[in-house]
């Protein structure tokens, strides 16, 4: 069956549907406390002075341990034994054309960005609220991981990956080659979804586990986590949510029913296999198997408007959805006619 077929069969019935209104999580937390500290990594490790780096990095393992090894050994191959070594590799990586003009695009973009920091903790403050008891970090790193990861956790810090916000149009983005990093990935690069990324990330570490049953089980795990994600970021646009532009996100709000029944149809709901989930909830160009003007990632949007409507028509807290089995999610939803 086509999928466009289904598009046209139910696009005069299609309707926006509505979200849980983002108010309802627009929560006071001002008395909520949260020791949450901020280290801008990069800019100490970047303005060392070369006979410093050893210095830097004793002063880094005391910061944060996990923090450090990720950075150094993962990120950029380089043994954390403080020796001659270290120092030479050190210098060299800093010496580098590129990473030289990395590091002033970075410093550019984000000089004075207290505000990213205060948004940050507001949305931590924000699960911490609906999660009394719950995980939270302590610390929070800015750093160049050379477009290792946007975001890495472990179980009390949370790494940012500065480079990859710089923005499409920056001209160390566009520098990249464009294999591996094609231009549906430059494109993501934006600083709008960072908050996003942190969340989102941060929720799918110590959270919601990823899940091994089959498609469905997995587009509402994806559901739940971005429908917390929002509640913690209440003021954040709902495109940028899904990481979209305004025209992706007005697609799959538009072709949602259509999906919906897609999935009916070529019975992928509770298919146990891998294809499903890559091609319709991970990153990617387009959802595999839908038209190319599809934006990725439609199953985690379809995901997202099933668990909304099921908090709409239920009254169940945050941390009771988080343990809501999924099929008394998925088989409560109904998609709205006009």
């Amino acid at each position: 069956m086509d999928f466009w077929r289904y598009a046209f069969i139910f696009l005069s019935c299609l309707v926006f549907l509505p979200s849980c209104d983002s108010n309802s999580y627009d929560v006071d937390v001002s008395d909520v406390q949260l020791g949450l500290t901020f280290y801008n990594t990069d800019s100490l490790l970047s303005h060392a002075r070369p006979g410093d780096y050893v210095k830097t990095r004793n002063v880094l393992m005391q910061q944060d341990q996990e923090i450090t090894r990720y950075l150094f050994g993962y990120c950029y191959g380089i043994r954390l034994k403080p020796d001659g070594p270290f120092q030479q590799e050190v210098q060299s990586y800093y010496s580098n054309a590129y990473i030289q003009k990395l590091e002033k695009e970075i410093a550019t973009k984000f000089k004075g960005e207290k505000r990213k920091e205060a948004g940050l903790k507001t949305a931590f403050l924000h699960l911490k609220y609906h999660f009394p008891k719950g995980k939270f970090p302590s610390k929070i790193h800015f750093v160049n991981s050379r477009f290792t990861a946007s975001v890495f956790c472990t179980e009390t810090s949370v790494a940012i990956g500065l480079e990859r916000y710089l923005g499409a149009k920056n001209p160390c983005i566009k520098e990249l080659p464009n294999q591996p990093f094609y231009s549906w990935i430059k494109e993501g690069m934006e600083s709008d979804y960072l908050q996003r990324d942190v969340v989102l990330g941060w929720l799918s570490t110590h959270y919601i586990a990823e899940t091994n049953e089959n498609f469905a089980s997995e587009m509402i795990r994806w559901g739940k986590l971005l429908f917390i994600t929002k509640a913690c970021l209440p003021d954040h646009p709902e495109h940028s949510l899904f990481r979209y532009t305004k025209k992706d996100h007005q697609y799959a709000i538009t072709h949602e029913r259509a999906l919906w029944q897609f999935l009916i149809d070529e019975q992928l709901l509770y298919n146990s296999g891998e294809d499903p989930k890559q091609s319709l909830l991970k990153d990617g160009p387009f959802s595999m198997g839908l038209p190319a003007e599809s934006p990725d990632r439609m199953g985690q949007f379809l995901g997202y408007q099933i668990v909304s409507q099921y908090m709409e028509d239920n009254d169940v807290s945050l941390k009771q959805l988080i343990n809501t089995p999924y099929l008394k999610i998925l088989q409560s939803y109904k998609p709205k006619k006009k």
